[in-house]
């Protein structure tokens, strides 16, 4: 029994949970979280040049509590996205609901308001855990 409590622990040791393959967290953290904006009110919109919107609010909001700076890209539903699939982008926002069609190309996270999420890369787990564990700190759904 003792051998195989001593590998179950090696290999859980030799594991990196949450992984997050492209190191967006850590280069959101170091650079600024690049955020893709899909003008859709009043979640996302430009005004002025300037990034607003509800969703924008509390991507701002995130960014602040973990010390990162943030930017924002405007662009079309599938420009973005595709930047998104290529690692260009950490988060796209624009209004998204749990049924949207981009599920297939893009990572989802945890609802805000038990409708509506972020897009994400797929497979950028520390990026996911981190923005799901400020939705879950910070809403009421």
């Amino acid at each position: 029994m003792k051998p195989v409590i001593i590998f179950f622990f090696l290999v859980l040791a030799g594991c990196n949970f949450p992984k997050d393959p492209e190191e967006s967290l850590e280069k959101a953290t170091r650079d600024s979280l690049k955020v893709g904006v899909v003008n859709n009110l009043p979640y996302t919109y430009f005004d002025n040049g300037e990034a607003s919107g509800t969703e924008i609010e509390f991507l701002k909001e995130f960014a602040r509590s973990n010390k990162i700076n943030i930017s924002f890209i405007e662009g079309s539903e599938s420009v973005l996205v595709d930047k998104l699939k290529n690692y260009r982008l950490h988060i796209v926002a624009g209004g998204f609901d749990k049924k949207t069609i981009w599920k297939k190309h893009a990572g989802t996270s945890a609802t805000y308001d038990s409708k509506h999420l972020f897009l994400i890369p797929k497979g950028e787990n520390k990026l996911l855990q981190q923005l799901e564990t400020y939705i879950y700190q910070n809403t009421k759904k």
